[in-house]
């Protein structure tokens, strides 16, 4: 049991959106951390309660929630952490920001600086008196896109990016404590211009925030005034909770996977057609009906494994920390295509029932797509990451099994891109054209590979694994043909021995998922569906004999 599932009884997980601010979505935010429990601690040091935290499935009931919450504890406090053990002065904030009592946002990007924050452009000058003057010289630099409206009445702090200058020196961008508002109005020369909503998404009060001549004290530098030697390695560093949001933010596909599974198989199982016999059949007889319920459901299984893994290689402090991040982004590279297009194919499995938002699918696949940028866009990660791996930067832990068919696709892909990186230099228009393309399907294939190791590793179901790596072949079936390790003919035989096997257990491995009390879509059963027909605006004929006006 899930500790959030006695909440979705309660009136504030009951009740609709109505404000454009999403304030509910922030009560509810608040809810959940309290579920858990978080503490500074949990925060700090990415306790297992944080990460599981992440798994449960009620992020995926509201998504803006999910969003602020993340901003709050990851971002916010999770900065502000790092900096404790040197600064008490900041604990009083820290624990307000724990206990939810001060909302945390989190403000780097700016509307001409996504992607290349390390190039910002707001300052913070240093005055005479130990002051700062923070400012956003042009509308363009102005911060994209953090919720900083007030609500609640509750103050709302955030860790502001900033190029530090003294006496006329840039000395590099440093964060900054800015109190943004105090829940009613935005403080002394701060503007926030709400943006409109996200289309399809829950909303949330995202804003283009500026600052015009803010004076700071000199408590809200965190880190030293001192320029720096290494400016871009120490800008990773001030913002490396931006890589812990990569890695949590993608396991949230998991328990996304979980509830779209349930859903369309539920309704595949309900939903019956005439056969030539004249007996009702189940549209979950049919091959094509089974393929992305099958396949989302291998993914959940092996995802979930490969989840275990890369947690432990990112909480390894002392592993380099290229390394850690390079974990995260395989992870996100490994999850969020198939997520994104399994939503879409079991979107499509219920007909027309999957266009409505209230079914649940699509309203989360639109929710997903924010996570597919967040943290950081999986394909420039990608990019960052294979690039490093081909020049040698650092290496990642061999296969276990070399001789497996995914390790030797993911060497051979290596391999070839490897030899254009010689030829042409990995600074060439070649190298340009020809491999960052494709970097984003090699680190996919390193995903693939770790994963299917880790389902082998803790013992999932032969079925699944079987119908994840037929299905993982199929995304570059073209490549084994050409190797020489398969042909078309034998890979769909494979693919259809997997299926066989997986269909008479199948309905056990997505029951047993515990996703069941987060469903709210009332095409599972018959009873919930005669239940949501209750709810709807009925139009009906006047009377017999009413006098019609």
């Amino acid at each position: 049991m899930w500790p959030t599932e006695s909440l979705l009884k309660t009136e504030l997980w009951q009740a609709p959106q109505v404000s454009e601010l999403g304030e509910l979505s922030y009560l509810r935010a608040e809810s959940i951390s309290k579920a858990y429990g978080l503490n500074l601690k949990d925060i700090a040091t990415l306790t297992p309660k944080f990460w599981k935290l992440h798994q449960d499935p009620i992020l995926c009931i509201d998504g803006a929630a999910t969003t602020l919450l993340t901003i709050h504890y990851n971002l916010c406090l999770g900065t502000l952490s790092t900096y404790l053990p040197h600064r008490n002065d900041l604990y009083p904030l820290a624990q307000s920001l724990a206990e939810y009592q001060t909302i945390g946002q989190f403000c780097l990007t700016e509307v001409n600086h996504g992607l290349d924050a390390f190039n910002l452009g707001t300052t913070a000058t240093l005055h005479a008196d130990g002051s700062f003057d923070l400012h956003c010289p042009t509308a363009a630099n102005a911060k994209y896109m953090p919720p900083t409206i007030p609500v609640l009445s509750r103050p709302c702090v955030a860790i502001v990016f900033a190029q530090l200058v003294v006496d006329g020196e840039k000395r590099g961008i440093r964060p900054f404590v800015v109190t943004l508002n105090d829940g009613k109005s935005m403080s002394k020369g701060i503007s926030a211009q709400l943006v409109p909503t996200r289309h399809g998404a829950a909303p949330v009060n995202h804003a283009i925030t500026r600052f015009e001549h803010v004076t700071l004290p000199s408590a809200a530098l965190l880190g030293d005034l001192e320029k720096s030697d290494s400016p871009h390695q120490d800008f990773l560093q001030a913002i490396w909770r931006v890589g812990v949001g990569t890695l949590s933010l993608s396991v949230i596909t998991i328990p996304l996977l979980q509830i779209a599974t349930l859903i369309a198989f539920k309704y595949s199982v309900r939903r019956k057609i005439g056969a030539p016999d004249g007996a009702p059949l189940p549209i979950i007889s049919f091959r094509t009906q089974q393929m992305p319920i099958f396949h989302a459901a291998a993914q959940v299984y092996v995802l979930q494994a490969l989840s275990k893994h890369i947690v432990l290689r990112f909480a390894d402090t002392t592993a380099d920390h290229r390394v850690r991040h390079a974990a995260a982004t395989i992870f996100k590279a490994a999850t969020m295509r198939q997520c994104q297009t399994l939503h879409l194919e079991l979107s499509e499995r219920c007909g027309a029932q999957g266009l409505f938002a209230y079914n649940q699918i699509v309203s989360q696949l639109s929710d997903f797509r924010g996570m597919t940028i967040a943290e950081g866009d999986i394909l420039v990660l990608s990019i960052r990451l294979a690039t490093e791996l081909l020049v040698g930067k650092y290496s990642l832990l061999p296969a276990a099994d070399p001789e497996s068919l995914l390790a030797k696709h993911e060497t051979s892909l290596f391999d070839e891109y490897r030899e254009i990186a010689r030829k042409y230099g990995h600074r060439s228009k070649a190298f340009a054209s020809l491999v960052l393309p494709r970097c984003l399907s090699l680190v996919e294939a390193v995903g693939a590979r770790m994963a299917y190791e880790a389902a082998l590793a803790e013992g999932v179901p032969k079925p699944l694994v079987d119908l994840y790596v037929t299905h993982t072949i199929r995304e570059d079936l073209s490549w084994y043909v050409e190797a020489g390790m398969l042909t078309r003919a034998s890979h769909m035989e494979k693919e259809n021995d997997a299926f066989e096997a997986a269909f008479p257990v199948m309905g056990g491995y997505i029951n047993g998922m515990g996703a069941a009390p987060f469903v709210r879509a009332p095409i599972v059963s018959d009873a919930k569906w005669e239940q949501f027909l209750k709810t709807l605006r009925v139009f009906k004929p006047p009377v017999s004999g009413a006098v019609r006006l």
